[in-house]
C-alpha cells in the first residue's frame, strides 16, 4: 500500500516521466533560443500575445499541482479522493504536469517541444490508465462509479 492515497504508480512512471520532461525542456530551450524553428509568425506582436497566454497556462498548472498535491498528502481517509480538485477530473497532476509544459511551448510556439508534448500526453495517458486499472481492483464499485461522474482529463460541468 502506498504512503499517500490508494493504489500503485506504474514501476517505471518517475523515471519516464523525469525523461520526457528532460526531453521536453531541451527541445524547447534548443528550438526557442537557438534552431529558431518555432513558429515566430508576427515577431513582437505575436509575443505579446503568446508569452501572456503560455504564463496564464503554466500559472494555472503551479495551481492545479499545489491544489491536487494538497489533497493528496493531507487526505487523512486513505480513501479515494473525490472532491476539490479531484472533483473535477481523475488525474489533475497529471494535468497539471501537461499545462506547465504547455504554457512553455505556447510561449515561444516551438513547433519541436509541441511534437514532443503531444508523445508525453500520450504517456500521460497510458501511466493513468494503469492506475486507474489498479484503483479499480482495489476499490470495486466506488472507483467506477467516480470513474462515471468525473472526466478524465478535460473538466466538463459536472453532473
Amino acid at each position: 500500500m502506498p504512503e499517500h492515497g490508494v493504489g500503485a504508480e506504474h514501476p517505471l512512471n518517475d523515471r519516464l516521466q523525469n525523461v520526457f520532461l528532460l526531453v521536453f525542456l531541451v527541445v524547447w530551450a534548443a528550438d526557442s533560443f537557438f534552431l529558431h524553428f518555432a513558429l515566430n509568425l508576427l515577431g513582437l506582436v505575436w509575443l505579446l500575445v503568446t508569452a501572456p497566454l503560455g504564463v496564464l497556462t503554466l500559472t494555472f498548472g503551479v495551481y492545479l499541482t499545489k491544489k491536487s498535491m494538497a489533497l493528496v498528502f493531507h487526505n487523512e481517509t486513505g480513501g479515494l479522493i473525490d472532491w476539490g480538485v479531484y472533483g473535477y477530473v481523475r488525474h489533475p497532476m497529471y494535468l497539471a504536469i501537461a499545462l506547465i509544459l504547455l504554457g512553455f511551448a505556447i510561449s515561444t510556439l516551438s513547433l519541436l517541444a509541441f511534437i514532443v508534448l503531444a508523445a508525453f500526453l500520450l504517456f500521460l495517458d497510458r501511466m493513468a490508465t494503469y492506475e486507474e486499472q489498479d484503483l479499480t481492483q482495489i476499490l470495486g464499485q466506488q472507483y467506477t462509479d467516480y470513474q462515471k461522474r468525473v472526466p478524465k482529463w478535460l473538466p466538463t460541468k459536472r453532473k
